[in-house]
């Protein structure tokens, strides 16, 4: 997958991101928690491995709870659901 490493330079990015988002609430720092551990047991195990259907439509979601509040933060998500896309999941 030629996007796989562009994929984990922006999940990095957006760990970074999360541990930098003052005043996010707890659900949503779990949502996006529990969608950055599912892509990275994606990347794990890409070679084969069970596509989770609904990563990036949880990243969609996550990002309508704080767009508003946390900028760089949507725009990381952002970046990253482009990247799953590009790489048909």
């Amino acid at each position: 997958m030629p996007e796989q490493p562009r994929l984990r330079q922006l999940l990095e990015q957006l760990h970074a991101e999360l541990q930098r988002a003052d005043g996010l609430d707890n659900r949503s720092r779990e949502l996006l928690g529990s969608a950055l551990s599912d892509i990275d047991d994606l990347l794990e195990g890409a070679e084969g491995g069970k596509r989770p259907e609904s990563i990036s439509e949880r990243l969609r979601d996550a990002v309508g709870a704080f767009e508003e509040t946390h900028p760089r933060l949507t725009e990381a998500i952002g970046r990253v659901v482009d990247t799953l896309s590009k790489m048909g999941i």
